[in-house]
């Protein structure tokens, strides 16, 4: 996976093909190897109510052009964390002018050492997925904040392709069953979601075709291996939406104050 992303961040800078791809099917290009588009993104920040008030923790941020479009947007300060060395330079170097609004460090999710009580709001975006433990996560995580820090998650899980079937557990895609759930409730923190898997499904279907139509562009560039595998993500969630086996989600965490205490579910 590691050989993955650093292949992936040398060439996306430089990639024409991947630029397009996430102009058409994400509405910007921000360099987005999830699932994330700028509406799910401009629903994250209408749901945390970023400010330019709020110290913000982006985990997960790649070379951190989404961090970069919410500071923009919010006037909040945000600090991005990856554990690739080469996205975090690559975002330092771009955004060498916004220091007094941005910041980047190199991280491991599975290795955070943050100091507590220190943001106001902790973004994953298509990021908790590198966990290895789910609970213990968001238990450092929840340390890092505020007395009335927010979480906001932008989550996926479904039966992936190698799956069996008959071995997945179709009641786990049901957004206060998903892992990422259990560890919210594990750690005692009430949440509310915000159901997007139509839009993913949307998004895959725009996916698969944008690249059919740049898979020239993808092989002339040399970097036919993000189109293989953004093709096998669009796929493989096609085939697990049209099972009824994906969910997506958007989950708030409100640690205290208004919202805090009311039970999972759409609003």
């Amino acid at each position: 996976m590691q050989d993955f992303y650093d292949a992936f961040y040398t060439a996306v800078p430089h990639s024409q093909a991947h630029h397009l791809f996430c102009e058409r099917v994400f509405g910007l290009d921000l360099g987005q190897h999830g699932f994330a588009d700028v509406a799910q993104l401009d629903l994250l920040r209408q749901v945390t109510g970023l400010h330019a008030g709020h110290s913000v923790l982006d985990v997960g941020c790649g070379q951190g052009l989404i961090a970069e479009y919410l500071a923009d947007l919010s006037g909040a300060q945000v600090t991005g964390l990856d554990i690739n060395p080469q996205a975090i330079a690559q975002a330092r170097q771009r955004t060498a002018v916004k220091t007094g609004r941005l910041a980047f460090q190199v991280g491991d999710i599975n290795r955070l050492e943050l100091p507590d009580g220190t943001f106001d709001v902790i973004l994953s975006i298509d990021s908790l997925y590198f966990s290895e433990d789910y609970p213990a996560t968001i238990q450092v995580l929840r340390a890092a904040l505020r007395p009335e820090g927010q979480m906001a998650f932008l989550y996926s899980y479904g039966r992936e392709p190698w799956v069996p079937k008959a071995d997945f557990p179709k009641e786990t895609i049901l957004p206060d069953k998903t892992p990422l759930a259990q560890a919210l409730q594990a750690n005692q923190l009430p949440f509310r979601t915000w159901d997007l898997t139509a839009r993913d499904y949307e998004l895959a279907q725009r996916r698969k075709q944008v690249l059919a139509e740049l898979r020239p562009l993808f092989a002339a560039e040399g970097t036919l291996f993000i189109y293989e595998n953004r093709l096998g993500d669009a796929a493989g969630i096609s085939q697990a939406i049209e099972e009824g086996l994906h969910g997506r989600y958007l989950y708030h965490v409100q640690c205290s104050g208004a919202g805090n205490g009311r039970p999972p579910g759409n609003p």
